[in-house]
């Protein structure tokens, strides 16, 4: 009698055990952390994942342990695609946040869910850019300026940093470029908590004038950024209509932004830093800043990052003198402005704008960085 008390008591333990490891492992704050060490509580009957590893051959493997995140020296993470328990696709930024700062990927439903993960090889942007950028990425010697690694030089001599954001398929890209092509100005070289940067990410901008004109602000008044007709056209007509979010099927473009502050503040004179006095609400695009400019070499025409032609057919941007906004304010409601040289420009005129903005420090690169051989992100999820 006594025995089969004891073994009865067993059972119930054990039963409210597995109640319990079902009920934490199911929560919506459930947390899945894969690196080399910790393993994933995330493989019970209701929820389970799996890591894809893009191979040599550009076919796609099962990664035989979970427990571990792909090397970032390797692969580079590129998306997600979940199903729920009947086999339907489900919007995985429903079920999946990540921090791919820390490796984190949390689950957010408790809905019978498998979940993928897809990693694609490729080299680290750092290192490819010390490869393919030469003497052209910061003078050869990685000497960080404002806290990032940059290219310097004249427009002839930079060539080795251009970069395909949109698509992966290298001809689209070349042949449709005022849509795709973009540019490396540089990247990080350190954590920046103040506006919310890691290291090791990347700072690209469009390679072509804005094929429309556009102003800064309305009028000629001391405005801040945040309240400027161009952070509103940039964040939302240039961000809805130019970057696709059609993440399930591979077009995952937009969470590759990253979200931040940037820094704002007003120069009275040309500035010889970028301010660290005052910060804008967080956004994930915006303009070049005037130092950006200025820290890419020459203050003139010669200057890499001033386009005297573009690739636009608008007649209005082949004109040599090519007029372009940065995001850096003059102190009387004007802003510093771009043609050949910086100069200071009422926030009513109409110049061209190139969108500028940061990628996730957790991607990979391959390609040779040139118009007609341009980095590519590598890898995109396998189509469903």
């Amino acid at each position: 009698m006594k025995r089969k008390t004891i073994l009865k008591s067993i059972v119930i333990i054990l039963l409210v055990v597995e109640v319990i490891s079902l009920y934490l492992l199911s929560k919506p704050d459930n947390k899945v952390v894969l690196d080399d060490v910790l393993t994933m509580p995330l493989k019970n009957k209701r929820q389970t994942l799996a890591v894809m590893v893009q191979q040599e051959d550009n076919t796609w493997k099962e990664a035989e342990n979970r427990n571990v995140w792909p090397s970032s020296t390797t692969h580079g993470f590129v998306g997600s695609r979940c199903y729920d328990g009947n086999g339907a696709l489900v919007e995985s930024t429903d079920i999946i946040q990540f921090d791919l700062s820390t490796y984190t990927a949390t689950i957010n439903t408790t809905s019978s869910v498998y979940c993928t993960l897809y990693f694609a090889k490729g080299t680290p942007p750092l290192e490819l850019l010390k490869q393919k950028g030469g003497t052209t990425f910061a003078n050869g010697n990685l000497t960080a300026v404002d806290g990032m690694y940059r290219f310097k030089g004249k427009a002839t001599e930079v060539t080795h940093n251009y970069i395909c954001f949109g698509t992966t398929n290298l001809s689209k890209c070349t042949s449709n470029p005022e849509n795709y092509m973009y540019r490396v100005i540089g990247v990080t070289s350190e954590d920046d908590n103040t506006i919310g940067l890691k290291a090791n990410q990347l700072k690209i901008i469009k390679a072509t004038p804005s094929s429309t004109s556009c102003k800064w602000h309305s009028s000629n008044i001391d405005i801040k950024w945040d309240a400027s007709i161009m952070k509103t056209y940039l964040n939302t007509t240039f961000l809805n209509d130019a970057i696709s979010t059609k993440w399930e099927t591979g077009e995952y473009w937009e969470r590759l932004i990253t979200s931040h502050s940037w820094y704002n503040a007003d120069f009275a004179y040309l500035p010889d830093l970028e301010p660290t006095t005052s910060y804008t609400e967080e956004s994930q695009i915006g303009l070049m800043y005037a130092t950006d400019y200025k820290n890419a070499g020459e203050t003139n025409t010669n200057n890499w990052l001033y386009i005297k032609n573009g690739w636009s057919t608008n007649s209005t941007l082949k004109d040599d003198a090519i007029y372009e906004w940065t995001m850096s304010r003059h102190a009387s409601g004007s802003a510093w402005s771009v043609g050949g040289s910086l100069s200071k420009t009422g926030m009513s005129s109409s110049f061209s704008a190139r969108p500028v903005f940061y990628l996730q420090s957790e991607i990979n690169l391959s390609g040779e960085g040139t118009k007609e051989n341009p980095f590519i992100i590598s890898g995109v999820m396998p189509q469903s």
